[in-house]
């Protein structure tokens, strides 16, 4: 005699959310699924998608990243079109960390118009990204609101800024990501926050902080879980597609340091670094990448299962 197996299902959905392209380009659309992912069933109308980092500023960086991308690593307009064109990203991350007063000093207005430049040259999505100087960021994120004549989404609004970054979105009909530092419950406070504010659910996208292999990986990756599950369980407040940024696995130690030869060729090491922190989210349930290795574009697109 056959016995049917009971096949797991989630009462709740994750909001598909729409990260808008220029014209000519493609936009992306991540989230709108009922399961976790790696598991058969259930509907996964959407895969994950691999965006690039663009940075600014005078930040110094490592051997292999630096040789990867190579001169054009100070350009943030020449590296946007090759992110979205020969390197294959589906959005690009431009962050403006050059704004920062210790990370080049650029100011608001030189931010702005790099903002400018950078949707005139590719119609690739656009996430940007601000300095991380509180009183910096407060002026630089309306100027890029209203600098961006195409929608963007801006990051990050938190807990202590969410209602400037988000009026500023709403007034010039941008998204937003939601950061929180590794903290289910931040998490949905802070949408909960955006909520009373009027801004629109299918506009936001959560980061959860993503630690990097080694760096803090393990608790990424329990939030991230945690998360998705709780969002198809059916807390439409949790119930929104997850960014995680690749960054911070470029801080381990063993992803840059060329002294222990023990550990292998530096080069290889931390491009690795990076795709093993990338396939650890996946596998959690993140729906974006933003990764700073080219080389890993091609390998996280080709392993972003559902």
């Amino acid at each position: 005699m056959s016995v049917a197996l009971p096949v797991p299902g989630f009462p709740g959905r994750i909001l598909a959310v729409t990260l808008p392209a220029g014209p000519g380009g493609t936009p992306v659309t991540v989230g709108g699924q009922n399961a976790l992912p790696l598991l058969p069933e259930g509907e996964h109308p959407n895969a994950p998608a691999v965006g690039m980092e663009i940075p600014t500023g005078t930040t110094e960086l490592p051997s292999s990243l630096a040789d990867a991308i190579g001169a054009i690593a100070g350009d943030p307009v020449a590296m946007a079109r090759k992110c979205a064109g020969d390197w294959g990203a589906r959005f690009l991350f431009l962050s403006l960390a050059g704004c920062h007063p210790d990370g080049g000093g650029l100011s608001v207005s030189e931010g702005a118009a790099i903002v400018r430049e950078v949707l005139s040259v590719t119609p690739a999505p656009v996430i940007v990204g601000g300095c991380g100087d509180e009183e910096v960021d407060a002026r630089l994120f309306p100027a890029v609101a209203e600098a961006a004549f195409r929608p963007v989404f801006l990051s990050y609004a938190e807990e202590k800024n969410h209602r400037l970054v988000a009026g500023a979105a709403l007034a010039y009909g941008h998204g937003v990501v939601s950061w929180s530092p590794i903290d289910i419950n931040m998490a949905k406070q802070m949408n909960l926050l955006l909520a009373d504010l009027g801004f629109p659910p299918d506009r936001v996208l959560i980061d959860p902080l993503t630690g990097g292999l080694g760096y803090g990986m393990e608790y990424t990756f329990s939030i991230v879980e945690r998360i998705r599950l709780a969002g198809l369980s059916g807390d439409a407040a949790l119930a929104r597609p997850v960014l995680c940024h690749l960054g911070d696995a470029w801080k381990a130690r063993e992803a840059t340091d060329a002294s222990e030869g023990s550990w292998g060729d530096v080069d290889a090491r931390g491009p690795r670094w990076e795709e093993t922190t990338g396939l650890a989210c996946l596998a959690a349930g993140a729906d974006l990448l933003v990764c700073r290795h080219p080389s890993n574009v091609a390998r996280l697109s080709g392993a972003a299962w559902r």
